[in-house]
């Protein structure tokens, strides 16, 4: 089992009430300004801290609030990431735009067993585990626009570059072995969307339906090695618990990628969101079944809430790796669950400032600290 709850998590942990009191303004104003800490430990990128700024402000006057954040963490692997996104919600809802801009370098350390795949060598370093480092940069911009009440259509495009460096020889084994290759492309796709989400819904939903039918494509013009695509299903569904205040929350997610789909864009577990807890980056591959839930119980008289999670995901299909290394070929079931402490930053908003402790079926143990809910 991995964790390492740094003196910095913990006292995180143990400041969270004081941290976000002393950030939230004592009346609400249109615009809200917080600035909080970030913290996570994970078995790839190991523990570390950061910085999240966020604004909610509205474009307009009779449009949702939007949402603006720049975000930035370092950790003990000398891992670093810096991403920048906005949500914008425009002309009555009737326009939404989202723009994603991200900065990721990754020391990478597979410390938990991996096996070398056979017809490889025995390696001599292979005991201290998989090591490369990832230096990743990406960009999307996408536009929806509601055509009829509650359907949206649009369309994004993307810019990705990546850059891989193998640290010891298992490290090069694996990268040799699972196709992953510097690369830089971009692409362009289309958006569907049912959203039911009421006005003041966006941020935190209670009773509402989210359905994303999405196609991309990443042709050889665009830069890719070989043209591929991708076709992506993610449903959420909220709805009132137990008591009214609760939230049950539930999501359904489904990714089909061609053939000659690229590692870096394959179907992947882990971090906050698809199965939270898994190593980023181990667990890819071409197809990808993954259904999680969440209820969130909001703790009477208080602007704390509770949470726990669930998850399970099947993944199958192989990756672009030769014939005797490709991950996950042998339809791998994957599971994980957790608990959770949200505290309210902006109870009009109902915008939450969350710590997460996951656990595996492969007997991981991670904690995340952050903004907004996993999904």
């Amino acid at each position: 089992m991995y964790i390492r709850l740094s003196l910095i998590t913990a006292i995180t942990l143990l400041s969270l009430p004081l941290v976000a009191q002393e950030l939230t303004q004592k009346q609400e104003s249109r615009s809200v300004y917080r600035i909080v800490p970030t913290v996570s430990s994970n078995p790839t990128a190991g523990t570390g801290a950061g910085v999240t700024a966020m604004v909610l402000y509205y474009a307009d006057e009779d449009s949702s609030p939007s949402q603006a954040i720049v975000s930035g963490t370092y950790t003990d692997s000398k891992s670093y990431n810096i991403v920048a996104i906005n949500k914008m919600f425009f002309k009555s809802d009737k326009w939404q735009s989202n723009t994603f801009a991200a900065h990721i370098y990754n020391n990478m350390a597979y410390t938990i067993p991996v096996e070398i795949p056979d017809g490889i060598p025995s390696l001599p370093d292979k005991d201290d585990g998989i090591r490369y480092n990832a230096s990743i940069y990406t960009a999307m911009q996408q536009f929806l626009y509601e055509a009829v009440p509650n359907f949206y259509a649009g369309a994004q495009l993307f810019y990705i570059s990546q850059q891989f460096d193998a640290l010891n020889d298992a490290g090069k084994t694996f990268l040799q072995t699972r196709g992953i290759e510097d690369s830089t492309r971009g692409g362009y796709g289309i958006s569907l969307i049912y959203d039911t989400r009421s006005k003041s819904e966006k941020i935190y939903p209670k009773d509402a339906t989210l359905i994303n039918v999405t196609v991309n494509h990443f042709p050889k013009a665009f830069g890719a090695e070989e043209s591929y695509y991708n076709l992506m299903l993610n449903a959420r569904e909220y709805t009132p618990g137990f008591k009214p205040n609760d939230v049950l929350a539930m999501q359904f997610y489904a990714q089909y990628s061609s053939p000659s789909t690229p590692d870096g864009a394959l179907a992947a577990l882990g971090a906050r969101s698809i199965l939270r807890g898994f190593p980023i980056g181990l667990h890819k591959a071409r197809n990808m079944l993954a259904a999680q839930g969440e209820y969130r119980y909001r703790i009477e008289g208080t602007r704390f809430r509770a949470t726990a999670f669930a998850g399970y995901a099947h993944l199958s299909g192989g990756s672009a790796g030769n014939e005797t290394g490709n991950r996950d070929n042998d339809n791998g079931s994957y599971y994980s669950g957790g608990v959770g402490v949200h505290y309210i930053l902006a109870p009009k908003q109902q915008l939450d400032y969350r710590v997460n402790v996951a656990y595996t079926n492969e007997g991981e143990l991670s904690v995340y600290a952050s903004l907004n809910q996993a999904f």
